[in-house]
């Protein structure tokens, strides 16, 4: 379902998400007993606090009236809609837990690429690319702390 936001709602919608997906690692970290899972769920926790931190910081941004274009927003999915669509044991392993945090960074480079195709505004797309930026590095480097944990 396409609806219209402003930019700034995408960016509030996109907060949560993350914020949910932290709590989710959280709840999972828990009631994991295996020692690479749990260094994994840190990693990802830690991963997903930072994007949500990043997505504040740009509160300020936010509140100027460029923030404020509208555009046509089609990633309605809440972290709860988006992790039901995944088929997930129960517990997860530590196979599906890796490839969820790379589905939840795969979800937003793609929300913040088919934004910022989506603006007119310089301004916007410049907070919109610098987003996919951020999110690019931490997927790399979420990436690269996954791979040692299968060296363990």
């Amino acid at each position: 379902m396409k609806t219209f936001k402003q930019a700034f709602e995408v960016l509030k919608d996109a907060e949560k998400f993350h914020l949910e997906m932290a709590d989710l690692y959280e709840e999972l970290l828990e009631k994991s007993e295996d020692k690479r899972t749990q260094l994994l769920l840190k990693h990802m926790l830690e991963h997903e606090q930072r994007m949500a931190r990043n997505l504040s910081n740009y509160g300020e941004v936010a509140q100027h009236k460029v923030m404020r274009t509208w555009l046509q927003y089609t990633h309605e999915e809440s972290a709860q809609d988006f992790i039901r669509g995944l088929e997930l044991s129960d517990p997860p392993s530590i196979k599906e837990i890796n490839n969820m945090g790379r589905e939840v960074d795969r979800y937003f480079s793609d929300l913040y690429e088919a934004v910022y195709g989506a603006i007119e505004s310089a301004e916007v797309k410049e907070v919109f690319e610098d987003l996919k930026q951020i999110q690019d590095k931490e997927r790399i480097t979420l990436s690269m702390a996954t791979n040692s944990l299968w060296d363990m």
